[in-house]
């Protein structure tokens, strides 16, 4: 009896042990810092296809937080993200068409990449998105230059509580 009470506990011990970290876990991994944990609990929810987890691990590749650096698996991940609709993950996808190494060289216009990529988020109230377009929007980056398309995204990002924007506009930019 006693032995298999013994044998039941280091069962369940073990059982406990494995068992997969949560996505709520596997978030606050990342949001704590603890990235080379978080993108082992983030992999598996992102093998099944969800859209947070996978964005959450794009950015740790784009940046090789936890993970060796990989812009290639970063953009992978975003884009199966950016395909269920997650703004977040399209905000990314045009920040490494913008800032990234290997991505720019793959597109015959980066720029007007991220403008794409950027529109889809903004196009969905995504704060980040809004402000990045209206600054392709000022500079001509990607976009027509046009004064009035860039205030009209930075004003929506400010809306949407962007603090940039709301710096930008609060410095005398908002004519």
């Amino acid at each position: 009896m006693l032995r298999r009470i013994v044998l039941m506990f280091f069962v369940l011990s073990i059982t406990a042990s494995a068992r997969a970290a949560t996505l709520d876990e596997a978030i606050r991994s990342f949001d704590d810092g603890r990235y080379p944990e978080a993108a082992q609990q983030l992999l598996p929810h992102a093998e099944q296809g969800n859209a947070t987890a996978q964005q959450r691990l794009a950015i740790l590749y784009f940046y090789g937080r936890g993970v060796p650096e990989d812009e290639k698996k970063a953009m992978d991940w975003a884009i199966r993200s950016a395909g269920q609709g997650n703004p977040d993950a399209m905000y990314l996808i045009g920040t490494i068409y913008m800032f990234g190494d290997q991505a720019p060289k793959t597109v015959d216009a980066p720029d007007l990449e991220a403008a794409k990529w950027f529109f889809e988020g903004a196009s969905r109230g995504h704060a980040e998105s809004e402000y990045g377009l209206g600054l392709l929007f000022l500079a001509g980056k990607g976009v027509v230059q046009d004064q009035n398309e860039a205030m009209k995204w930075i004003r929506r990002a400010a809306d949407h509580g962007h603090p940039s924007a709301q710096s930008f506009l609060s410095s005398g930019h908002s004519r």
